[in-house]
């Protein structure tokens, strides 16, 4: 009984076609930014976005990255990341804008609030940047 084993060249051709089929598969991969999502109140219900006002719910099971925002421009809350500015890129056809959040507001938060429960609820927040639809 005769084994036939691969020569080096084949080893190699087909180790290199197995990497191309890999880095095909990760520049497909699907992302939920834009997706539909629900805003949650901090005790949990489902909050209803009312017209002209922006909402960042960090937390949401429903988004990888866990923000799930409604802005003016939208129908609709729906799954976001943060971005690193004015000009950044953003996957899905989404703009990276500025979030106007209360910075007066979550000062008071942190004085108002144990540090656990301020980390709880605004610790993801790591700037005001996200990737927004327009």
């Amino acid at each position: 009984m005769y084994v036939l084993r691969p020569t080096g060249a084949v080893l190699r051709s087909t180790l290199a076609a197995a990497l191309a089929l890999a880095a095909f598969a990760a520049g497909c991969a699907r992302t939920d930014l834009g997706a539909p999502c629900h805003l949650q109140d901090v005790n949990g219900a489902e909050l209803r976005a009312q017209p002209g006002r922006e909402y960042l719910y960090l937390g949401s099971s429903e988004c990888e990255s866990f923000a799930c925002l409604a802005t003016p421009a939208t129908q609709g809350a729906y799954c976001s990341q943060p971005c690193s500015g004015a000009g950044g890129s953003c996957p899905a056809g989404l703009s990276c804008g500025q979030l106007n959040l209360n910075q007066d507001y979550l000062d008071a938060m942190k004085q108002r609030l144990s540090p656990d429960r301020y980390q709880q609820l605004f610790g993801q927040l790591g700037g005001t940047f996200y990737c927004l639809k327009r």
